[in-house]
């Protein structure tokens, strides 16, 4: 355990010396009303994905605080409580790190979790992102979609535990201590080519916009589309150090891993034009309740 410790800090004081300090943007230094995360999404690739949609928004990006997910919840909410915050999460490490700090967690992870995919769908995320928007009118809220983070929707023929282990540490309620097999590993041991990794990531990320945009149809004001942190597709992780990094991991703030989209869209509300009630919300969304099977 003492040998560990040593190791873990010495990794800290190497990486602080090879990246610098962490120069990161704060998500709540910019004001919105609805911020929407896709996990683990590269700007590179949003900027090429986002092309397919019709979408009147402005696309810039930022430089996050987190290389994974953990350092960019910690970072930009490790403090304080913000109570005007409601956060739609299909991510178990909202909860496990953030339980008392919102003014509601929506664990989409517990209550639409998919064993057959080992993740969340993003269909779910959609789902339970339209309840909390009927009944936190006057709340901020976050929707955190998991995609697209692997496992990929696409790729259900090369089995990997995908999240599992994480979900499973939540459910009880302890520490993440295992990691298990993912899509990047058998990447970065040749069992994958990289190419067909990217693509199925590509279409992940394609599936969750798809439901991005059916829930943007709901919202108003200041919405924005971005990342907690990017993923890396074998770049060098220093020019000094010939180690590749796929996948994501705390403390390597390369381009891949920290660059992030931050698409923006107003929906204002104007005088000319018929504003959309609470009510008139609800109403069009138990439309289509028996569709999404809500």
């Amino acid at each position: 355990m003492y040998i560990k410790r040593i190791k873990n800090r010495l990794r800290k004081i190497t990486l602080k010396i090879l990246f610098g300090r962490n120069k990161g943007f704060y998500v709540l230094s910019e004001p919105w009303n609805y911020l929407i995360i896709l996990d683990a999404c590269r700007y590179d690739i949003f900027k090429e994905v986002i092309k397919k949609f019709d979408l009147n928004g402005r696309l810039e990006y930022r430089v996050s605080r987190g290389s994974n997910t953990t350092e960019f919840l910690m970072e930009n909410f490790g403090r304080g409580y913000y109570h005007d915050i409601v956060y739609v999460t299909a991510n178990p490490f909202v909860d496990l790190l953030l339980k008392d700090r919102f003014y509601k967690i929506i664990s989409v992870w517990k209550y639409g979790w998919s064993d057959e995919l080992n993740t969340v769908h993003p269909r779910e995320v959609f789902k339970y992102a339209l309840k909390a928007i009927i009944a936190y009118p006057d709340k901020r809220i976050i929707v955190h979609f998991m995609q697209p983070h692997y496992p990929f929707i696409t790729m259900r023929s090369i089995k990997t535990t995908g999240i599992s282990w994480l979900r499973s540490q939540a459910l009880r309620g302890g520490s993440v201590k295992k990691q298990d097999t993912h899509i990047w590993m058998l990447v970065a041991s040749g069992k994958v080519p990289l190419e067909v990794a990217i693509n199925k990531y590509r279409e992940n990320l394609e599936i969750a916009m798809e439901y991005v945009i059916k829930l943007i149809d709901y919202l108003h004001g200041k919405i924005v589309i971005t990342s907690d942190h990017g993923e890396a597709f074998g770049e060098r992780m220093h020019f000094l150090i010939p180690k590749r990094i796929y996948g994501h991991v705390s403390g390597v703030r390369i381009k891949p891993l920290v660059k992030v989209p931050w698409y923006v869209i107003y929906k204002p509300y104007r005088r000319d034009k018929r504003i959309v009630t609470r009510m008139e919300l609800q109403k069009r969304i138990l439309m289509i309740k028996d569709k999404l099977n809500m």
